[in-house]
């Protein structure tokens, strides 16, 4: 007589370890669940954020603080923006309008960029755009003209 290719009386299975242990099910499920919606929320921050990053206005916004001798006289060089950015952007084909609000920081200090904008036929034009630098009374206006620099000929 030939052997089984089975045993005939197999080993029980083993459990796992949450199975020997079901009083962690909750306490895991609400983790997972805590991961979830912080990653769901990290991915959402992440694009809306990377947007406004590219998006023209902010560039322009960002070029205009950084060009200004005042800012760079009272924040320092180079002017670096923070990671959190708040405001809204909306832009359709060649139209749009932007309100953002852009906190700067640099070696002598912080301030904060506010720029509204309206696109039409695809030109962004500011209607405001200040900054105001932590611990001053006032804020610049980068739309004002300024003098051109003084040269020595």
């Amino acid at each position: 007589m030939s052997t089984p290719p089975y045993p005939l009386h197999p080993e029980p299975m083993k459990k796992s370890w949450l199975e020997q242990n079901p009083i962690w099910k909750i306490p895991l499920g609400g983790l997972m669940l805590v991961f979830l919606v912080g990653s769901f929320f990290a991915i959402v921050m992440t694009v809306v954020t990377t947007s406004f990053r590219n998006s023209d206005v902010y560039q322009q916004a960002l070029t205009q603080a950084a060009s200004n001798s005042q800012v760079r006289e009272q924040i320092g060089e180079p002017l670096k923006p923070a990671w959190l950015i708040s405001g809204q952007l909306n832009v359709s084909g060649s139209t749009g309008n932007a309100n953002l609000s852009i906190p700067i920081s640099g070696p002598r200090g912080k301030g904060t960029i506010r720029a509204v904008a309206n696109k039409t036929g695809g030109v962004w034009r500011f209607t405001y755009l200040q900054v105001s630098v932590d611990g001053q009374p006032t804020s610049i206006d980068l739309l004002a003209i300024q003098p051109p620099a003084e040269r020595d000929f």
